[in-house]
């Protein structure tokens, strides 16, 4: 059986970000600095931070953007700027903003003149359904004065674990857990994570979206991406970041061995149906975190979509496929323990594709004979 292999999105276009206009930025910058809150001001210094990352020269752009600012000699505009600098790890733009603030004899909120002294929540937590298709990881910090941040990062595991979607609130972690587990179904899992693995897993997912999902919108969030990252540099390094489970041809072998053996494989155990099992299983490896016993429709629709070919057109007894299918199904859900109405939906999902999965075949067929 063929070793199944992680998805790796294809490479995505780089979209330039607007400025947006001076009038609207500066009353941001004004409202950001006179709140009693971190929160605002943080969401400007994102802003500029993500303008800067979208540019042809990072760097350079940055560096204009902040010497632009620090020339206005205005109290909120170099407040902007030491919260730049304290996200981006510049220590000697700190010290420089610092001295000019005392030669203007401008006083900043306290949490902002110690925001390099906030401290890591020590908890992480993962929000995701029975099927892994997505978790949601949160973290969070505090930032002086007792300023709660809390950063939630959806991370699509169907497609090489990116991070397809994250913004921060002033919330408590654990009232962020239970706005977002309200009226949660019964699939809805909720556990704690070690916070090394919660940065190492946002980090991995952060670098997957820089290689490249495509232009499916997943940029909207980069203005908070630059505070998710500095959060994440308060936690502890050495974590696990890798979820996904990478099956190897001997994992894969003997799902398809203790599948056969089951109540639902008889009807396959032929050796001439045995490359079409494989060939089932290793389309399933790619479900969820990587699990072929799980099958939500989704997953169903995408082996089984004539558009896209998921399954070796070469395979034989490929007209077998939906019915083998549906009996994997039955099996897989039983062993993770899915809810009987979870079974319905997937194999509900293969009596509607099946017809013009078959109508495909037989075309295959067809153009073979001729």
């Amino acid at each position: 059986m063929p070793k199944s292999k992680k998805r790796r999105p294809q490479r995505r276009r780089e979209d330039r970000r607007p400025t947006p206009p001076r009038a609207e930025f500066a009353a941001a910058l004004s409202e950001g600095f006179n709140s009693p809150t971190p929160g605002a001001l943080l969401a400007v210094a994102g802003l500029i931070l993500s303008i800067s990352a979208g540019a042809d020269d990072p760097a350079e752009t940055l560096a204009e953007l902040v010497q632009g600012l620090s020339g206005q000699g205005r109290a909120e505009a170099s407040a902007a700027v030491l919260a730049i600098a304290t996200l981006t790890g510049d220590a000697e733009l700190r010290r420089r903003v610092r001295r000019e603030l005392g030669e203007r004899g401008q006083v900043l909120p306290r949490w902002l003149a110690e925001l390099d002294r906030a401290e890591p929540v020590e908890r992480a937590v993962e929000i995701s359904t029975v099927y892994r298709d997505a978790d949601q990881l949160l973290v969070g910090v505090t930032v002086p004065g007792g300023h709660p941040l809390t950063a939630v990062v959806l991370v699509d595991n169907e497609l090489g674990a990116f991070a397809a979607e994250g913004y921060v609130v002033e919330s408590l972690l654990e009232a962020v857990v239970r706005l977002l587990i309200k009226d949660a179904g019964p699939d809805v899992r909720v556990r704690d994570i070690p916070t090394a693995d919660a940065r190492a897993r946002i980090e991995a997912a952060l670098h997957e979206l820089d290689l490249g999902p495509g232009t499916g919108g997943y940029e909207s969030w980069a203005e908070s991406r630059p505070l998710v990252e500095w959060m994440l540099t308060l936690l502890p390094e050495g974590g696990d970041g890798d979820a996904l489970h990478d099956l190897s041809e001997d994992d894969l072998d003997e799902i398809a061995e203790r599948f056969l053996a089951s109540p639902f494989g008889p009807a396959w155990t032929d050796d001439a149906f045995r490359p079409l099992v494989d060939e089932v299983i290793v389309g399933g490896s790619g479900n969820g975190i990587g699990d072929p016993l799980v099958w939500r429709p989704g997953n169903v629709r995408k082996l089984l979509d004539p558009r896209l070919w998921s399954l070796d057109r070469l395979t034989p007894s490929l007209d077998r496929a939906p019915e083998l299918l549906r009996d994997l199904i039955r099996y897989g859900h039983a062993e993770r323990g899915l809810r009987p109405e979870l079974t319905a939906a997937a194999l509900t999902a293969v009596d509607e594709v099946t017809s013009p999965f078959l109508a495909a075949v037989q075309e295959l067929d067809a153009d073979a004979g001729t």
